[in-house]
């Protein structure tokens, strides 16, 4: 006993002697995006709260209506996020509380509201090209892709003189003949005019001219192409004097892709309006940058000096709407692969010789290698999807694709007799309703020809047939039973 009780104490001797290792208190882990949409910003970082809410502790965040702000006996403004308040042209706390959430989602520097999308889109172009300091610059745009923004680019560079230089997407959602695509877009498939050749052949002819943004919309609509934003990344780090590369996130949302961080793009661009409201009640657009750095001012600057600023009951809205956007991107991705698996199964059925109609859908998130139906049978597509969308939410728009195998028929005839089968598929979806825009609780379905194009034209991106789905919070199956049902109608009436 008296030899065990030395050894205790020795034991214990040696254990005293050691140097005590000091608890570290775990890191706390950043909240994740489904916390900062349903809390905000504030709630989510646990921002010390400045405002009236710290008296009523309301749970919902007050909306600021007021247009001006009462200077203390010092005469110094209020400034509870660090940022003066002196006129809500410039600043707006509910239109902060928006920017701060929305800046988090994306993991930038800084955000900003704008009145809608397009106000968005030209203060890019102010801050990118608006003032050139001598520099001869271009723009370089996506060929194909939100026509409105297209239009803009085009107008606003060709009032400046400023020289557009156009790209095709680096993969295609579909491949298919005549019957869908156009021969100007085939010769241009076959030419293979990406971004990142686009940008070395105009910089080997034009060496002293420089891009002052490239524009990027990662999966064009309506037709879902993909434009890998790698390559300009890389077109970043060749070519001297790239201004900015701004990527138009407002189809796939944060919850799907985050630019800044996965590629290293400068500034993001959303239109509110769609997925962010996820309500169809609000008209707003957003800017997210990766460093506020002088282009970023320039941007600041045009908001403040044009005005095209977002009400604070818009803001209000939005921030109402960002709570559930998590929930409700998830829930419309899954319902979207669902409704698109299920119709290209039900293409394949009817793609023989039952009928000269057929159909094939595009999809981000859809195999292009299990697909039939005319679609491309090579990966490109699928690895592009899959690098942007890492985390396999790929969204909830998608289309269909309409055409007719008739050999015989001329041109302007099976264009004009496609594009008439589409607004009648339209006109008999049950559960669909048949209205723009998209990202919304309610399931949109359109056709996109009838809006872009003239009856009879060819249109080298927007194929007659083609329908924009924009997937809702409905039951999938319903939607799916939907478009079976006008899928059987049209094909009896052809």
């Amino acid at each position: 006993m008296t030899r065990d009780r030395e050894i205790g104490r020795d034991a214990r001797a040696r254990a005293l002697s050691r140097p005590r290792r000091r608890r570290t208190s775990r890191r706390a882990m950043p909240p994740r995006q489904a916390t900062v949409c349903a809390q905000g910003a504030e709630r989510a970082f646990e921002v010390p709260r400045t405002t009236p809410r710290d008296v009523t502790r309301s749970v919902v965040p007050p909306m600021y209506p007021s247009t001006t702000y009462a200077r203390d006996e010092n005469h110094e403004l209020p400034a509870p996020s660090g940022r003066a308040l002196c006129y809500a042209r410039p600043d707006n706390p509910s239109v902060r509380a928006c920017e701060e959430t929305l800046r988090a989602l994306e993991r930038g520097e800084d955000c900003a509201m704008f009145s809608s999308g397009m106000a968005a889109v030209t203060a890019v172009l102010e801050g990118t090209l608006g003032d050139s300091d001598g520099t001869r610059t271009a723009a370089l745009a996506p060929r194909r892709g939100y026509f409105a923004v297209r239009q803009k680019i085009n107008e606003y560079c060709a009032s400046r003189g400023i020289e557009v230089v156009t790209y095709d997407p680096s993969s295609y959602a579909c491949d298919v003949g005549d019957e869908v695509v156009s021969s100007a877009d085939a010769r241009r498939r076959e030419e293979g005019t990406s971004l990142s050749r686009t940008a070395r052949a105009f910089a080997e002819r034009f060496p002293s001219t420089v891009f002052g943004l490239i524009w990027i919309e990662p999966t064009a609509n309506p037709t879902w192409d993909i434009t890998d934003i790698g390559e300009a990344m890389q077109i970043v780090q060749e070519q001297r004097g790239v201004g900015c590369v701004c990527v138009d996130a407002t189809v796939l949302t944060p919850i799907c892709c985050q630019p800044l961080v996965q590629f290293g793009c400068h500034i993001v661009m959303h239109s509110a309006t769609k997925y962010l409201n996820g309500h169809s009640d609000v008209v707003a657009g957003a800017l997210i940058t990766k460093e506020c750095d002088a282009t970023w001012e320039k941007i600041l600057h045009h908001r403040k000096m044009s005005g095209p600023t977002m009400g604070s009951f818009d803001a209000y809205l939005l921030s109402r709407g960002m709570r559930t956007l998590d929930v409700r991107v998830r829930r419309q991705s899954k319902s979207a692969m669902y409704i698109a698996e299920r119709l290209q199964e039900l293409f394949d059925e009817w793609n023989g010789p039952r009928t000269t109609l057929r159909g094939i859908v595009l999809y981000p998130g859809l195999r292009r290698g299990e697909a039939v139906g005319g679609c491309s049978s090579e990966s490109t597509y699928d690895a592009h999807a899959e690098l942007l969308c890492p985390n396999g939410v790929y969204g909830g728009m998608l289309s269909i694709v309409l055409y007719i195998m008739n050999p015989n028929a001329s041109d302007s005839s099976r264009v004009l007799k496609t594009a008439e089968l589409a607004r009648l598929f339209a006109s008999k979806t049950r559960h669909w309703t048949c209205a723009t825009s998209l990202g919304g609780y309610e399931s949109l379905i359109e056709h996109r020809y009838s809006v872009e194009c003239k009856p009879g034209e060819v249109h080298p991106h927007i194929p007659p047939g083609l329908l924009r789905l924009s997937v809702g919070l409905e039951d999938e199956r319903d939607l799916f039973d939907g478009l079976q049902q006008s899928w059987t109608h049209v094909v009896a009436s052809n």
